[in-house]
């Protein structure tokens, strides 16, 4: 290792601890557990840098070529280093050991093409430009309300309470009978639990219409945008959610909703339960647990698929398994209220991308996994060559 002060950094610029935490071979862990065992006094970093890494799964073969990135990750600490005075023209290098090690949390987000790893092609480019900022707004009891990001609005017994912009926890009366509207806009996220128990976690670009209370014979609510649900159980009342060209109808299951009206297509994603799904065309598919419908055109297909890969952003991650390039910066455009031009379709992205509060560490990452830097000029980004 070192005989430089431990921290968190020394062990994420250490190669064989790295490969340990990736890889998890047996002899390893003998040793990292050995190690420990005699330096106590370094726990605390030692299990800070643990969970750093841990934040990504992977298989061997996607890390394979380990030594290369290695490389490529003590590189760019290096160049960190010595550039660090060199901030004028806002070339943004990772700014610690952490954040490059941000890269692997990142899931080894790589680009491939016809099954193998690539950079952008020789004069690509990646342009960004941050959209105006808007609040979450709920509209509920004659009022309209700003929310903080991530806000949880909650209801119960005529009240609905919710944690407002100035970060302070307030509620007020709703009438049994009053629809209300919650709107996410791109770069935020909301949740609610409805007056049944029902919890959904609302995505970006999103508008959630619900009532106040439920009916004695369903339970119904409107959406634009992505949702996913976890429904609570109500005696034989149907739960039913409906999108500008789907309806589905549940009793009691979790699923994840994608029906964007700027986009051609929308989703169902089923976790577990059973669900009915019907078009505008009166349609109807039955879905069982590792499920998706989609509707193209107004013609609905059913697949099995890894539920994970339409369900991760509910706990801060998006995972891909050889998704278009565009794909991707579109939903990290949504996400973090952002805007790409320029971007290949050709490419295609395999891993995990951890979905940090801080959009520069995201585009920092891709653009160490690339082999490029990234300029930052007013709310442009480009990533040079």
């Amino acid at each position: 290792m070192t005989d430089k002060p431990f921290t968190c950094s020394t062990f994420l610029e250490d190669k064989k601890f790295v490969q340990w935490r990736l890889l998890r071979e047996e002899e390893s862990d003998k040793y990292w557990l050995s190690f420990i065992k005699e330096n106590p006094e370094l726990e605390g970093e030692f299990n800070k840098a643990i969970r750093i890494c841990d934040n990504i799964r992977m298989n061997e073969k996607i890390f394979a070529d380990t030594d290369f990135l290695y490389q490529r990750i003590l590189q760019s600490i290096s160049t960190h280093r010595t550039n660090k005075q060199k901030r004028n023209n806002m070339i943004y290098y990772l700014s610690s050991a952490a954040a490059v090690v941000l890269l692997l949390i990142i899931g080894t987000l790589y680009i491939v093409n016809k099954n193998t790893v690539s950079t952008l092609a020789s004069g690509e480019e990646i342009i960004g430009k941050t959209l105006p900022d808007e609040h979450i707004t709920l509209m509920a009891g004659g009022k309209i309300i700003t929310l903080n990001q991530d806000a949880k609005v909650q209801l119960d017994d005529r009240q609905m309470s919710y944690t407002d912009s100035s970060n302070t926890v307030k509620s007020i009366e709703v009438d049994d009978v009053q629809i209300n509207k919650l709107i996410v806009p791109n770069g935020k996220r909301s949740s609610i639990v409805l007056t049944d128990g029902s919890e959904i976690w609302i995505n970006s670009g999103t508008e959630l219409t619900f009532p106040s209370t439920f009916n004695k014979k369903t339970r119904e609510i409107h959406v634009e945008g992505e949702i996913y649900i976890n429904v609570a159980k109500s005696n034989g009342r149907p739960f039913i959610v409906h999108t500008p060209n789907l309806e589905i109808q549940v009793f009691g299951t979790r699923f994840n909703v994608s029906a964007y009206n700027s986009e051609q297509t929308a989703s169902v994603v089923l976790v577990n339960g059973k669900v009915q799904v019907k078009s505008a065309g009166n349609k109807q598919i039955t879905m069982n647990p590792n499920e998706m419908v989609e509707l193209l055109e107004g013609s609905m297909t059913k697949k099995n698929v890894d539920v994970s890969l339409y369900t991760s952003w509910v706990n801060g991650v998006f995972i891909f398994n050889r998704t278009p390039a565009s794909e991707l910066f579109k939903k990290v455009g949504r996400y973090y209220n952002v805007s790409f031009e320029n971007i290949e379709c050709d490419k295609w992205i395999t891993g995990k991308l951890y979905l940090s509060e801080n959009f520069n560490d995201v585009l920092s990452s891709i653009s160490l996994l690339t082999g490029k830097k990234y300029i930052a000029e007013g709310n442009t980004i480009k990533v040079i060559k």
